[in-house]
């Protein structure tokens, strides 16, 4: 049985406040997001509902894309944060994709790789590696990497990579709550086509997201039938 999802599509409202100050910081935009989450989720409503976003800037505005495995209460958007809605059921989607299928697909990601640090904190536990963003040909060949393990064979000779603004912010310090940590992460659109190759593995990726970030508006994997020419 196919997996369910819905996908929201918000305009938003050039003349909003709240929609401007979550266009500065991408913590603010992940706690407008969580807003609409079903109540009673447990301490990771996020992950409970399901949800990923992506933000898209186009000529005329900006675009909110939020999928959940919950329906969201729109009503819980400050008055005039968005001009237009459009809410769409993703089960059809999900029914359509058979292997062999050719799709084109869209993707914001974090690409990253772990540089290792030698010794221990003051805790005595291993240091983590330092996270180092990227860019062209290394950052193509960890999409190509993620894209196969989600369950697709993208069409390598139509794979186009372009920066995105990055995504910065202010969140809690988890080890000092009195103290904020400044958020900065680069972020790189993937588009293309491929092949599905595994429905199943393809199904948990778009529903769970792909790689870092996902908290923060990367990761949401959307797709779409390709119509050959």
């Amino acid at each position: 049985m196919a997996p369910t999802a819905h996908l929201t599509r918000l305009k938003l409202n050039p003349m909003s406040t709240e929609a401007a100050r979550d266009l500065r910081n991408v913590h603010s935009l992940h706690r407008t997001v969580l807003t609409l989450a079903p109540d009673n989720l447990g301490d990771s409503p996020r992950a409970a509902a399901g949800i990923l976003f992506r933000l898209e800037q186009h000529p005329r505005g900006h675009t909110l894309l939020i999928q959940s495995t919950h329906p969201l209460n729109l009503d819980a958007l400050p008055i005039g944060y968005a001009a237009a809605t459009d809410e769409r059921d993703l089960t059809p989607l999900f029914t359509w994709c058979q292997p062999g299928t050719p799709i084109r697909y869209r993707i914001h990601a974090q690409p990253t790789r772990s540089l290792a640090i030698k010794g221990r904190d003051d805790k005595g536990r291993f240091k983590r590696g330092r996270r180092i963003p990227l860019h062209g040909d290394d950052a193509t060949h960890w999409w190509h990497e993620r894209a196969t393990a989600a369950g697709l064979t993208p069409h390598t000779e139509i794979t186009n990579t372009a920066p995105q603004p990055d995504l910065v912010g202010w969140k809690t310090n988890p080890e000092h709550k009195n103290k904020r940590m400044h958020i900065r992460d680069r972020v790189t659109r993937f588009e293309g086509t491929a092949t599905i190759t595994d429905t199943t593995a393809l199904h948990t990726a778009i529903t769970t997201g792909i790689g870092r970030g996902r908290a923060f508006g990367t990761g949401l994997l959307s797709i779409a039938p390709l119509v050959q020419a």
